[in-house]
């Protein structure tokens, strides 16, 4: 358990911000509730939601079937955080695809709009902790959080910055305004409650804190009405995907303190006509869709900071 991020935590069982180190992982002194550490990851999935445990129970069903070995995919990590994929790599899984593709998006946006080092940042979804490794190349100190055993997969594990935790995004192990900043990337839509995850995140930001939200699928209201079928498979095997409008992301977040702004992906010229490409659309129709990409653009980044 990293020293610096024991004073940040709480027990979900009676709220005491005053967890002590133990043999075994984490105890609360108040009420004698502990949480295990494993391999470096202490186990926050107290009395899970039902929501959670079935959609923990999917992916890990699907990581069984998918056979890919735990070290083959810590090699991977580590050459993705060096720039290093290789064909094969990006051929080998849809997943590791994504990936890329989210960080280069993530990378450009804070750019844009860049961390202050020394920030402490809770990391939402984690998942294999691909972005908790570019947010400590930008010197923050990372609580990231996941509901699945991926966590055990970050490639930089043994950072003294990365503090890892299996955790439910509505109910965080942290003590009220202790976080500079809240980051996601395509997690929170699996939410149980979008709503209570904004709260919480409103709660766990300090005053001037602010919240990166990143690639998250915010339809317009032209697009939730023709995307109806988006994640009925992903649903169907017990993975928590949501399809919830733009509108009602901005509401949750403002009903919870926060001041929203959409930012979209600056997608290139070549990156919107490989995506006709694949839908079989002519190149041209990318000039076209370039003015109404706001409306169209359904996985977009949303930044929202909480007053100082």
């Amino acid at each position: 358990m990293r020293a610096w991020a024991l004073p940040l935590l709480r027990c979900l069982e009676c709220w005491s911000a005053a967890l002590e180190s133990a043999a075994t992982g984490l105890r609360c002194p108040a009420c004698g509730t502990t949480y295990t550490l494993k391999n470096g990851v202490v186990d926050f999935l107290h009395k899970p939601h039902p929501t959670i445990v079935r959609e923990r129970e999917a992916v890990h069903r699907i990581d069984r079937e998918a056979g890919a070995p735990p070290d083959w995919m810590r090699d991977v990590l580590g050459r993705l955080n060096r720039d290093a994929l290789t064909g094969e790599d990006l051929a080998s899984s849809a997943h590791i695809r994504a990936i890329s593709e989210s960080r280069a998006q993530v990378l450009a946006l804070l750019e844009q709009e860049p961390l202050t080092p020394g920030s402490t940042v809770l990391e939402l979804g984690a998942d294999v902790g691909w972005a908790s490794s570019v947010l400590l190349d930008a010197g923050c100190r990372v609580i990231a959080t996941d509901i699945t055993d991926h966590l055990l997969l970050a490639a930089d594990r043994e950072s003294p910055n990365l503090c890892r935790l299996l955790a439910d995004m509505n109910r965080v192990p942290l003590a009220d305004s202790t976080v500079d900043v809240v980051f996601a990337a395509s997690s929170v839509h699996h939410s149980w409650d979008l709503a209570l995850t904004f709260r919480e995140i409103a709660r766990v930001l300090k005053p001037g804190g602010a919240v990166y939200l990143c690639g998250e699928p915010l339809p317009s209201l032209l697009r939730y009405v023709t995307g109806g079928s988006f994640g009925h498979e992903e649903r169907a095997i017990g993975i928590n995907e949501t399809w919830t409008r733009r509108d009602v992301w901005l509401n949750h977040c403002r009903a919870a303190g926060l001041d929203p702004r959409i930012v979209f992906p600056d997608l290139s010229d070549r990156q919107l006509r490989e995506r006709l490409r694949k839908r079989r659309l002519p190149g041209f129709v990318s000039g076209l869709l370039r003015p109404m990409m706001s409306t169209l653009q359904v996985s977009v980044h949303l930044r929202a900071d909480k007053a100082g």
